[in-house]
């Protein structure tokens, strides 16, 4: 993992994205591509209902001036990028050079539609994104580590993505979750980490349908890792959207960052 993309935009969540994507960026050895992003608000014309729709852009803030000051001051290498438009659009256009996207959790930012943006990287894009909730204060690159594992494709696939991760973490905790389906045991994935020099442990946990989402909070609270590695949306968006789903509900309230591949 050598290029890191990061949205910047002046709302709740930024100071968090701008911490967590400079932590990743320092401790990857990576390089850092800020897309500095206004978006266009609509105002009506002179019929509400049939006049010309006109976009009308933000200006950019003391927030994001402040977000580029910071990473200037860190040292470390980065390119700077202003754009104007949709953040999916405009963030889309960098993707095919990045190996990580760094974004905010939907439930501290509604607008714009970051929950979109996030299924559009891990869905289209293919893309590895961090979901970093306001609270955080960065990511320990060599902290704890924790794989969330439920047998499936995407966890075997943000396992092998995370791998950069992995190689740098204090310790690596895989947390299986059962609900009676499982047919890769957690065992398979410690020992191939360990076929890659990475020395895991494994705990176990049985949870089924809306539980399991609160089980892994749960052992997260518990266990207090850097950051969570999961599989993102394991069942279709539309089911996982109607339904809740575990990717839903940690988007929503995961405590720490949360690194999801599809």
């Amino acid at each position: 993992m050598k290029n890191i993309l990061l949205l910047v935009h002046g709302d709740a969540g930024l100071e968090s994205r701008v911490r967590a994507a400079l932590d990743l960026t320092r401790g990857l050895t990576a390089h850092l591509t800020c897309v500095d992003l206004t978006i266009p608000t609509v105002s009506p014309g002179a019929d509400p209902l049939f006049g010309a729709m006109l976009l009308e852009p933000e200006t950019r803030g003391e927030a994001q001036t402040a977000a580029r000051e910071r990473v200037e001051c860190s040292g470390l290498p980065f390119q700077w990028v202003e754009r104007h438009g949709d953040p999916g659009t405009e963030l889309a256009r960098f993707a095919s050079f990045a190996d990580m996207v760094v974004l905010s959790s939907p439930k501290d930012l509604p607008f714009p539609d970051m929950h979109r943006a996030i299924g559009d990287f891990l869905l289209k894009a293919k893309k590895p994104v961090l979901v970093v909730p306001a609270s955080a204060t960065g990511i320990a690159v060599n902290g704890e580590a924790l794989l969330l594992w439920d047998g499936s494709d995407q966890a075997s696939a943000a396992m092998r993505a995370a791998m950069p991760l992995f190689r740098r973490a204090a310790s690596v905790t895989i947390l299986e979750i059962d609900d009676g389906s499982l047919e890769i045991p957690a065992t398979v994935a410690a020992t191939h980490l360990s076929q890659h020099g990475i020395t895991s442990s494994v705990r176990g946990d049985g949870a089924f349908g809306e539980k399991t989402g609160q089980v892994i909070i749960e052992q997260i609270d518990l266990l207090k890792p850097a950051y969570a590695v999961m599989g993102g949306f394991g069942r279709s968006r539309l089911v996982e959207s109607l339904f809740g789903g575990v990717t839903e509900r940690l988007l929503q309230d995961s405590p720490v960052p949360l690194f999801l591949k599809h």
